[in-house]
């Protein structure tokens, strides 16, 4: 990959969450991601091929320029490389709610620290910038429940049994939210 410059939008202390491009996508690895099995071994992907086109198609048609929508991209400072993505989708503007959903796409950079900056910072934006009262977020992974709920302060909503089909199972998916008042910044 070679250099770019990416535009901060939220800047945190090892990552920032930077806006997304057609540029970004040309000149990162954010659509491969998609297509490597370990990356989407906890993610509901990997079920089709996805290419640089899909990824431009899917940005111009489903993020950019959509209200409810914000997806960011995830920096890594040090290395300038695009590590990720987060985004809030499902933005509902009357009961004040979103669904948070995070992606640490390069494995040099898969680690917790990462995850829990760039969810922490989207979730401030959340609450303190669009004024939201819940964030949400589901998985069917039991140990990134237990992590949204002990580290970033989620409480666990419950399960919904074999919702899931993936790696030749169906699997029970956990459900966890936060809201403002229960937020600590």
């Amino acid at each position: 990959m070679k250099k770019f410059s990416f535009d901060p939008f939220i800047k945190g202390k090892n990552i920032h969450l930077v806006c997304l491009s057609d540029e970004v996508i040309e000149n990162t690895n954010w659509y491969n991601w998609f297509n490597d099995e370990d990356t989407t071994d906890q993610m509901q992907k990997h079920y089709f091929p996805n290419t640089k086109a899909m990824q431009l198609n899917f940005f111009n048609s489903n993020v950019q320029d959509n209200p409810r929508k914000l997806q960011l991209g995830i920096l890594n400072i040090k290395d300038n490389i695009l590590i990720g993505v987060i985004s809030l989708s499902d933005i509902n503007y009357i009961n004040r709610s979103a669904e948070i959903s995070v992606v640490i796409g390069e494995k040099k950079y898969k680690d917790l620290n990462n995850f829990i900056e760039s969810a922490r910072l989207l979730i401030k934006h959340g609450f303190e910038t669009l004024n939201l009262n819940r964030i949400y977020s589901g998985t069917f992974i039991k140990e990134i429940d237990i992590m949204f709920c002990k580290v970033l302060g989620f409480t666990n909503e419950g399960v919904s049994k074999e919702a899931v089909y993936k790696n030749g199972e169906y699997k029970d998916t956990y459900h966890h939210a936060i809201l403002r008042k229960n937020y600590n910044k």
